[in-house]
């Protein structure tokens, strides 16, 4: 099975997976952060009562001392994109860790603060928003093509 996996995708084509995925992330965290601090009464993605990115913003889990969780986002993807691009430019290290090991630590960190804003958003704030909900997804891909670097390089 793994060689099967080796032989169709390299660990460059997955590293540039994660850089387009996370550079998506950016823009999709940013645009969130911009929505935030522009604080419209709605907004494009706003669907219905259920699908409401307005809803989800306006909730009291959209930031954490004033700071919107969007930027939580943008950071992470931001990193997440570094790394990768470091990683495809040969860097094997930053600092005591892999590159490896650090994109796997910062997409399993990000993707517990997307698990338990998601649940926020279906079971607190009763209402999803569907550029989070992207934003997740992105992060999951990224998440997933690390583990499929761990996963073959041994």
């Amino acid at each position: 099975m793994h060689d099967v996996v080796r032989e169709r995708v390299s660990r460059g084509d997955l590293l540039l997976l994660i850089a387009v995925l996370s550079a998506f992330g950016v823009v999709t965290s940013a645009y969130l952060t911009w929505q935030w601090y522009e604080a419209a009464s709605s907004t494009w993605c706003d669907l219905d009562a259920y699908f409401s990115c307005t809803r989800v913003r306006e909730s009291p889990y959209a930031s954490v001392a004033g700071i919107p969780t969007s930027t939580l986002g943008l950071l992470g993807f931001a990193i997440l994109l570094a790394l990768a691009s470091a990683r495809l430019r040969g860097v094997a290290t930053v600092g005591p860790w892999s590159t490896e090991g650090w994109l796997l630590g910062f997409s399993l960190v990000g993707t517990g603060l997307g698990v338990g804003l998601t649940l926020i958003e279906i079971f607190v704030i009763q209402a999803i928003c569907i550029l989070c909900l992207v934003a997740f997804a992105l992060g999951l891909g990224a998440l997933a093509a690390v583990a499929i670097i761990g996963r073959t390089s041994g």
